[in-house]
């Protein structure tokens, strides 16, 4: 899968964490501080690096939905 020129644009003035809360902030209407923590409860749930959360959520592999659902 290859990027756009805006999507790398935005990747490299951006850190991936920071567009990864950015999309999990905007989904679920909470503030990126709120985001962030989901995304590291969700990476300690599932025994991942939030890096590597971030970078599924930013490349599409993983939705914002599945990060935000409620662990069962």
């Amino acid at each position: 899968m290859t990027s756009s020129p805006a999507t790398q644009a935005a990747l490299s003035s951006k850190g991936v964490p920071d567009i990864a809360a950015g999309m999990l902030a905007a989904t679920a209407a909470i503030t990126p501080a709120e985001a962030g923590a989901r995304l590291r409860a969700y990476a300690r749930v599932h025994h991942r690096r939030p890096a590597d959360i971030a970078d599924a959520l930013v490349r599409r592999t993983l939705s914002p939905r599945s990060v935000l659902a409620p662990e069962t």
